[in-house]
């Protein structure tokens, strides 16, 4: 027993070349994470850029966020067709020329088309950046490898506002969109030689059938949702049902001499995994909904000009980078429920502070909440996502990365379409508090409901599974 711990210790090490991999792809996720938010701080000028309502506004962000979406099955096809390497880049590149376009954008609607182009680039460096890191770290190295880059990777999303503030308000709206197109530039030279090749398998095949009846029915189904008021809402989300169901039938149906599914259905028989992506869609909830609702809070509540909204956002991106930071090593030793349930609990309480806000609150005391909420989400993240992955099989990690971030991403875009909805419901008031009041309300209790998936975490230690 005394000699084989040195051993499996060595082995658990975050040796150079990981850390290394961890630093190439970073700089691509940190651009992509930072793109997603970046744009928050910018729905009020763009309301009046474009002369436009909230409601309508807010499709610059579901856009990207639904073309997000609609890319990630892509990426466990594209990274076993082309090669760790060629995907990533290929992905940057794509990224890169929506958010160049996104700049000479002439209307709304073309906006609205560019910001999905470039969520469909975005939407692939995510998910690869967890694949080729998952797939590098192994399953005893996965919570500290995770760590490493969620530590920058969840401030990514809170930076975002604040450099979109500070251009904002010294270059206008157009210039916003072209904040990441350096780090992509630094992000492509540096995967041609930080980012293995691998072995791409040429007879890996695309199933156009399901990609479609997928991509198309989450952008249905969440087009449907955000517009219930209206006669087509409902049209919509039923065809996206219908959609859907044809997927299912489709991905779970005997598949000889037939390529994979889009998405592999069959990893919600584990049950880890399963608990993991319902957490998923909640946190992309959570995160992207309140990075849409905060700063709008914070402009036509507070009176904040967008640099200001920006930074008021801080606390909660310096909360979620010290839970992470203290949290990987603990991740890879103790049981996940614990984490999990703590942080969604302390992160629901943290949100109720906002649900009660008016414009006479101390920002002392708004900051303090938005810290202990992201010190919250970042002690359940890491767990949670190494709670997902745990007792699979390192092939199937690329498809479960998929199907893990795909409910993300529709959690994302359903909270910003729903908080967007109820905001403009009360828009018809003079006084914008109790509809950001609801909205806030809404997010504390959808946070506190995954607190029953979080229940259903393994309750022993990773080291201790047969």
């Amino acid at each position: 027993m005394s000699e084989k711990v040195p051993r499996t210790r060595g082995r658990e090490r975050l040796d150079a070349p990981l850390v290394r991999l961890t630093a190439v792809l970073l700089a691509g996720a940190f651009a992509a994470l930072a793109d997603s938010t970046v744009v928050t701080v910018a729905v009020d000028d763009l309301s009046d850029a474009f002369d436009a309502p909230v409601s309508r506004v807010q499709w610059v962000v579901t856009a990207n966020l639904l073309a997000m979406t609609a890319a990630i099955p892509v990426v466990g096809w594209a990274l076993d067709r082309f090669g760790p390497r060629a995907a990533w880049i290929g992905a940057l590149t794509l990224f890169g020329a929506g958010a160049a376009l996104s700049c000479a954008a002439w209307s709304l609607e073309s906006l609205i088309v560019m910001r999905a182009l470039t969520g469909f680039g975005g939407g692939m460096v995510l998910p690869l950046t967890m694949a080729i890191l998952a797939r590098a770290a192994g399953p005893g190295r996965v919570g500290r490898a995770m760590a490493l880059i969620s530590v920058p990777g969840q401030l990514a999303p809170v930076l975002g506002p604040v450099a979109g503030g500070a251009v904002l308000e010294s270059l206008g709206h157009r210039w916003v969109f072209a904040l990441v197109l350096p780090l992509v530039a630094v992000a492509v030279l540096s995967a041609v030689r930080g980012i293995p090749r691998g072995g791409p398998d040429r007879s890996e095949r695309l199933d156009p059938l399901g990609l479609a009846l997928l991509s198309l029915g989450l952008v249905a189904l969440l087009h449907g949702l955000s517009s219930p008021t209206t006669w087509a809402g409902p049209l919509w989300a039923g065809l996206g049902a219908l959609l859907l169901s044809g997927f299912a039938l489709s991905a779970l149906r005997p598949r000889e001499g037939a390529p994979p599914p889009a998405l592999d259905l069959r990893l919600f028989a584990h049950s880890p995994f399963r608990n993991g992506a319902a957490l998923m869609f909640v946190f992309g909830l959570c995160i992207w909904g309140g990075m849409f609702l905060l700063p709008l809070f914070h402009q036509r509540v507070s009176g904040a000009d967008p640099l200001d909204a920006g930074l008021l956002l801080a606390p909660m991106g310096a909360g979620v980078a010290l839970a992470v930071l203290c949290v990987g090593g603990p991740a890879d030793r103790l049981a996940p429920r614990h984490l999990v349930v703590a942080g969604l609990a302390v992160a629901a309480l943290a949100t109720v502070p906002f649900a009660l806000a008016t414009a006479d609150t101390p920002q002392w005391w708004l900051g303090a909440a938005l810290f202990v909420r992201g010190a919250g989400l970042g002690t359940a993240s890491v767990p949670l996502l190494a709670a997902a992955y745990r007792g699979l099989e390192a092939d199937r990690i690329p498809h479960a990365t998929v199907a893990l971030n795909v409910l993300q991403r529709v959690g994302a875009a359903a909270g910003t379409a729903g908080l967007a909805l109820v905001l403009t419901g009360g828009a018809a008031s003079a006084d914008p508090v109790p509809a950001f009041q609801a909205a806030f309300w809404w997010m504390a209790a959808l946070t506190a409901a995954a607190l029953l998936p979080a229940l259903l975490l393994p309750a022993t230690r990773p080291d201790r599974d047969a």
